[in-house]
């Protein structure tokens, strides 16, 4: 006698808690529309809005999927942590001039 199947979940029915609650680096870059590589770059500098991983399964980090509630609207576009553009203070140099710069005599000439 074959063994009975479950009874089957409605459709509007929570999805069963497990491992399909869990996103490791592959599954959050794809749902993100990212590189793998981006999502470990955004853990190693700790952006605010990725929140640290829930754990560790076989040696990569994962979170649930209730940690990632909402994750797509706190992302921040562009790269993390980008410096602003340096801009120099203005110099004496940068400065510009007005009126006549006096021409003074050095010391010890004469003009006889």
């Amino acid at each position: 006698m074959p063994p009975e199947l479950p009874p089957e979940l409605p459709s509007d029915a929570p999805h069963p808690r497990g491992l399909d609650d869990l996103y490791d680096i592959a599954r959050l870059a794809e749902r993100l529309g990212v590189e793998h590589a981006t999502i470990r770059v955004w853990l190693s500098r700790k952006v605010p809005w990725l929140p640290q991983p829930d754990g560790r399964l076989n040696g990569g980090a994962v979170w649930r999927a209730t940690t990632l509630e909402g994750i797509e609207m706190r992302r921040e576009r562009g790269r993390p942590g980008r410096k602003p553009k340096f801009v120099p203070a203005a110099s004496a140099a940068d400065v510009p001039r007005t009126g006549m710069i006096p021409v003074v005599a050095a010391a010890g000439s004469s003009s006889s």
